[in-house]
């Protein structure tokens, strides 16, 4: 305890810098290699998911619709995705990835890769693994907490 704090009190605050640093240290990583986090996330998530709506692109990486949209102009004026529409309803785009967003996936995975054996240097594996646990569990208690969340119908 310090100043009389302990640590549930900036938790918060430890939290907030930490993920500042390693997205910072992402970020710089990354621009050094001509792309952004922002383009990185896209693609990991077209990557693990396959393609997808873009509005459901647009969830899963938590921005505003209007948001990705400008961020997927600009990865499809560069070749990284292809915007189509579906016969079924008209105005929704799937987004897919092209050859040259493989190629760059593939890229920026190593860079990615790179950074976080920075990021976590010093950890064992068994620290990192209840690391994510800790951070998991309590991601989890906020969502259950979260009027929107609980309201929420069932999915499955």
């Amino acid at each position: 305890m310090r100043d009389g704090l302990d640590a549930r009190h900036t938790l918060g605050r430890r939290l907030n810098l930490a993920a500042k640093a390693v997205r910072g240290h992402l970020e710089h990583r990354l621009a050094a290699a001509g792309s952004s986090f922002a383009v990185w996330r896209a693609l990991f998530a077209l990557k693990a998911e396959g393609p997808l709506i873009q509005r459901e692109l647009a969830a899963m990486l938590n921005v505003e619709g209007p948001t990705l949209t400008r961020h997927l102009a600009r990865m499809e004026a560069d070749g990284l995705v292809e915007r189509r529409r579906t016969s079924a309803d008209r105005r929704a785009a799937v987004v897919h990835l092209t050859e040259s967003g493989e190629a760059m996936y593939s890229r920026l995975s190593g860079i990615v890769s790179t950074g976080r054996d920075v990021v976590f240097e010093g950890f064992s594996p068994r620290e990192i693994e209840e690391f994510v646990g800790y951070l998991d569990r309590l991601i989890e208690n906020v969502e259950s907490a979260s009027p929107s969340r609980r309201h929420a119908p069932a999915r499955g």
